[in-house]
C-alpha cells in the first residue's frame, strides 16, 4: 500500500511539471481576434440582459445569456493562457 501512494505521488509530481521552459504563445493578431470575440460576445448580452430585466421568467433569453457569457469565459481563459504574460 505504502510503495502504491509513494509511486502515485511521483507521478503527480512529475506531472505537474511543465514539460519545457517554454510556454506556447499565440502571436499578437490571434490574440487580438480572441479578445474582439470575447468583446463581441459580451456586447451582444446587452439587450439581453434588458429583455431579461422586463421578463424575468423568459428562460430562453437566460439561455441565451448564458451561453453567451459561459462561451467568453471560456475564450477568456484560452486569452490569459496564450496571450497574456
Amino acid at each position: 500500500m505504502f510503495r502504491t501512494l509513494t509511486l502515485s505521488a511521483l507521478v503527480l509530481v512529475f506531472l505537474s511539471q511543465p514539460a519545457s521552459s517554454e510556454q506556447k504563445r499565440y502571436e499578437f493578431e490571434s490574440c487580438t481576434k480572441i479578445s474582439e470575440a470575447i468583446d463581441f460576445l459580451l456586447m451582444t448580452t446587452n439587450p439581453m440582459w434588458l429583455q431579461l430585466t422586463e421578463d424575468p421568467n423568459d428562460e430562453e433569453t437566460a439561455l441565451s445569456i448564458s451561453w453567451a457569457v459561459g462561451l467568453a469565459a471560456d475564450y477568456t481563459t484560452i486569452y490569459q493562457a496564450f496571450c497574456e504574460g
